[in-house]
């Protein structure tokens, strides 16, 4: 999408690493959307446990590419891909170790949801003002954030 649209801070709109953040981010929550009707109403910290691993996926991926791009000084798809599927497996052990623990206080829901509301704040102010930094430069497009 390369103009104001309502998806643009969910979903990536270029190539650059900061939008593949929003797929390691977006993807698991939206995943518990569908998985709150089969197992959310049953399990203990559901909101703050999903809420906490879409920032750890997220983060996860974020550390193992750029330690890969140490490593090699390159990234290949095979690689990328492996390392998404890796980060959102660290996410889903973290979001399944905190529905194992003992309920927390309701004051941890309102944070997952100051949590979600920052997030997607965040999201859509670097997606149509992104600063000019490298994790938001899109080679495909040479620019930063949308192209309006």
């Amino acid at each position: 999408t390369n103009k104001l649209s309502f998806t643009s801070g969910i979903f990536a709109v270029n190539e650059s690493i900061w939008e593949h953040c929003k797929l390691t981010f977006w993807s698991p929550l939206i995943f518990a959307i569908i998985e709150y009707f089969f197992v959310g109403k049953y399990v203990n910290n559901f909101l703050f446990a999903k809420t906490l691993s879409a920032y750890i996926t997220t983060i996860s991926m974020l550390v193992l590419y750029y330690e890969m791009l140490k490593k090699n000084g390159h990234h290949s798809l095979l690689k990328d891909l492996i390392i998404f599927e890796v980060s959102i497996l660290i996410g889903l052990l973290v979001s399944y170790n905190l529905m194992l623990l003992p309920e927390f206080p309701p004051i941890m829901n309102k944070i997952a949801i100051i949590m979600l509301v920052g997030a997607t704040f965040i999201f859509y102010l670097f997606t149509y003002c992104p600063p000019k930094l490298p994790i938001f430069y899109c080679q495909v497009s040479n620019s930063y954030g949308i192209k309006n």
